[in-house]
């Protein structure tokens, strides 16, 4: 082999090599300090809510281009720790970004290293006992209103230019409408 030819091997996949360093790489995780807010909800009157979100984060160099969040899967946990499919929920729903308006359910892209948060669930104040899952307005007797108990939920999230991710967390609804717990499964 001449070496003329060597170089032309060589550069046809260094540059596969760089484009696959620096893809989108997403990350769905949970951070305690940045997951719980309480706010007053204007859709409730004013009353306050206790919102609860998972991060996702882009650990690839490129901006990980039109992400979207759906909840997959949520299980209802027995006394005995066994789950089940929660009666009434239709997978998927898609989730809201946090901080967009209310009406926004566009993906987003996500940029290196710029964490993002994903809304997941919420209790209202004036409905201590309802466990609710952000969601893209469903179809009727898709349920996503959930009474105290624990959960276990499947979230994933995809992009157009990078591999789907998912994760699993329980969710603690069992002491109050502003005590949820979340925890990676």
């Amino acid at each position: 082999m001449d070496l003329l030819a060597a170089a032309k091997s060589v550069g046809g996949w260094v540059p596969s090599l760089w484009r696959f360093a620096r893809r989108p790489r997403l990350h769905v995780y949970f951070d305690p300090a940045q997951t719980y807010m309480i706010r007053a909800v204007s859709d409730a009157g004013g009353v306050p809510g206790y919102f609860c979100h998972v991060m996702v984060r882009n650990d690839g160099h490129d901006v990980a281009r039109k992400c979207r969040g759906r909840l997959m899967a949520v299980l209802e946990q027995d006394a005995d720790g066994r789950t089940a499919p929660a009666p009434g929920f239709v997978a998927p729903v898609v989730l809201k970004w946090a901080h967009e308006l209310e009406w926004n359910w566009n993906p987003r892209d996500i940029e290196h290293d710029v964490p993002r948060r994903l809304d997941l669930c919420y209790a209202l104040q004036s409905a201590p006992q309802q466990l609710r899952f952000f969601s893209h307005p469903v179809p009727a007797g898709v349920q996503t209103i959930f009474p105290p108990g624990l959960y276990t939920i499947r979230i994933k999230v995809d992009a157009e230019n990078a591999d789907h991710v998912e994760g699993t967390f329980n969710i603690d609804f069992t002491r109050g409408w502003s005590q949820i717990t979340i925890t990676v499964a």
